[in-house]
Formats: structure tokens, C-alpha cells, sequence
């Protein structure tokens, strides 16, 4: 299947998902944005946009891997969940 539609969520202690919000749209590409305070907020907005259709999810690196895994849970398969991750070489290092 096609991957059209995705969700990103910025976990963030001084943004509300209430106001913090956007998405950018094309005619075959779509992906909303919002950044979040809590595991339990980036669950409120994955069901969100689960009746916006999203099919993946991706979670910003301020998620631990066990928060990655409530999201996954909670939405009960209708989408799926990645974790961006960071890799350990300093920046500019090859390899």
C-alpha cells in the first residue's frame, strides 16, 4: 500500500497540542504535525489523526522507547508507529 498520509509528533515540555499544530498537503502527500508535553497528549493526537486517515506515525526523538510502544498499543494496529532515533557518532563524523 501506498504511503499517502502521516503524522509527526514533537514531544516538547512548552508547546500545547491544542495550539502547536499544522500540515502540509499536496495532491498524493499529506502530513500533520504537532507537538506535544506527555505520552498520554501524543496519544490523544494519534487517535486524532487516525480519523484523518494517517497511516504512519512517527514519534520525534524526545520519546523514550517504552513511550513509542504505549503510542503503538493504544492505537490498536490502525497505523503504524516509528521512533526517529539519534546515532551516537558526533555530528559530521563518516561512517
Amino acid at each position: 500500500m501506498l504511503q499517502q498520509r502521516y503524522g509527526f509528533i514533537v514531544k516538547t515540555p512548552d508547546m500545547d497540542f491544542l495550539a502547536h499544530q499544522g500540515r502540509l498537503k499536496s495532491e498524493q502527500f499529506e502530513i500533520a504535525v504537532c507537538a506535544v508535553r506527555s505520552v498520554e497528549e501524543a496519544i490523544l493526537v494519534a487517535q486524532e489523526l487516525l480519523t484523518r486517515h494517517v497511516q504512519v506515525i512517527e514519534l520525534s526523538g524526545g520519546f523514550a522507547q517504552q513511550e513509542a510502544e504505549q503510542v503503538r498499543l493504544a492505537l490498536q494496529g490502525r497505523a503504524r508507529v516509528g521512533l526517529v532515533q539519534y546515532l551516537e557518532a558526533p555530528l559530521g563524523a563518516v561512517g
